[in-house]
């Protein structure tokens, strides 16, 4: 029986399967891409080419994907293409029987894949959504900061990355551009008091103190799906998801979204026609396949994420606070852009190994052991660690 990894040639696709290979021990695992060259050049890079089998498959084509999944007999998908994928993904899987997991479902689509859990429970099939590193780790971590405590009063979650080389430029960010342009012209959808409210774009901006070598960032909210679940899931009262982009970045998006690169309304150019979307998600995925195959030789790029859980146990005020690191790894050539690959690779072999197998569709923090997960990703140079902060009254 075998796995399917659905956009197996982009910059995190490539690392899950990655992972699955390497670090999870499948072996019968399909790397899959719209087009056959993209993935096989993406499996050349990572020597993965005669370890697996490739597939050109568009996860926009149900009949296509539910097809492969009857005929490769397919126990697992990961879906690590566009999030807009997400539900005719779903729809293959629960037809064909395999159990599903993604990277995210950016807020709307996730709370609609949430809306198919009776279908999922009814056929006694497993989807664990929104896999990737945010939402994801973050998730997870929620999660474990719940267990500390008794009620929960929020949970900040805050996202940043950062560049350390002596000429600083702007970095590739560690997940699709597409879904950048997004968060930079959607407006958030916070959990305040119990309830969904949106915010302005780039809107909550505040001061955050990350580790080093990032530091002080400026966080914005950002349209996410963390607070789409998470107030439900953990019981808490508010749930908050910020983004703290270094200021070139910052800088290049904005530009970016000012020029219009967030439009998918073709343009004519040369006699032929394509949105800037498109186009600037084929230079974005030829960096990123140009990168592969001449990863850095030093440690220079980072991720980080901190996740605030404040609530109170036994009637005092407790806060577990919880940082995850990661950078890109030159013994491995691997950017730090694994941090998003390989949540979904864990879960994928967990589901299909049976660790989880709990019918109906659920988000990360519904499903995932997080002690457990943590020490897997300290496995991969994912580092994880818990900071608990008491009151204590001695009158």
């Amino acid at each position: 029986m075998s796995m399917l990894v659905l956009g197996a040639s982009g910059q995190i696709g490539a690392y899950t399967v990655q992972d699955l290979i390497e670090f999870c021990g499948e072996k019968d695992v399909i790397a899959s891409s719209r087009k056959m060259a993209n993935v096989k050049k993406a499996m050349d890079d990572l020597k993965l080419t005669k370890k697996v089998k490739l597939m050109e498959i568009d996860a926009n084509d149900t009949n296509k994907v539910l097809d492969v999944i009857k005929k490769e007999k397919v126990e697992s998908v990961v879906n690590c293409a566009w999030y807009q994928t997400n539900l005719g993904v779903m729809d293959a899987c629960q037809k064909g029987g395999a159990t599903y997991t993604d990277l995210g479902g950016f807020f709307d689509t996730c709370l609609k894949q949430i809306d198919l859990n009776k279908k999922w429970a009814d056929a006694g099939i497993n989807a664990t959504i929104g896999l990737g590193s945010t939402p994801g780790m973050t998730n997870i971590a929620g999660a474990a900061g719940a267990k500390r405590l008794d009620s929960i009063d929020k949970i900040d979650i805050v996202c940043a990355w950062g560049n350390t080389l002596p000429v600083k430029e702007a970095g590739w960010p560690g997940y699709s551009i597409r879904t950048v342009l997004d968060e930079f012209t959607q407006e958030s959808v916070q959990w305040v008091n119990g309830k969904y409210e949106k915010q302005k774009i780039l809107g909550g901006e505040t001061d955050v103190l990350m580790p080093e070598p990032i530091g002080k960032v400026k966080a914005y909210f950002i349209k996410h799906s963390e607070p789409a679940t998470m107030g439900k899931y953990l019981k808490a009262k508010n749930v908050t998801f910020r983004i703290g982009f270094p200021a070139m970045d910052m800088n290049t998006f904005l530009t970016l979204r000012a020029l219009g690169f967030a439009d998918e309304k073709p343009i004519e150019i040369g006699g032929g026609k394509v949105s800037p979307l498109d186009y600037l998600t084929a230079m974005y995925q030829k960096g990123i396949s140009d990168g592969r195959g001449a990863p850095p030789k030093e440690k220079f790029e980072y991720d980080m994420f901190r996740i605030d859980c404040v609530g109170k146990k036994d009637g005092m005020p407790k806060t577990a606070t919880y940082f995850i690191v990661t950078w890109n790894d030159p013994e491995r050539g691997v950017s730090s852009a694994r941090d998003t690959a390989v949540p979904p690779a864990i879960v994928a072999h967990w589901q299909h190994t049976k660790r989880i197998k709990q019918a109906g569709v659920f988000p990360a923090e519904a499903t995932v052991e997080p002690e457990a997960f943590f020490k897997e990703l300290g496995k991969r140079k994912i580092l994880v660690d818990e900071q608990i902060t008491t009151t204590a009254k001695y009158y």
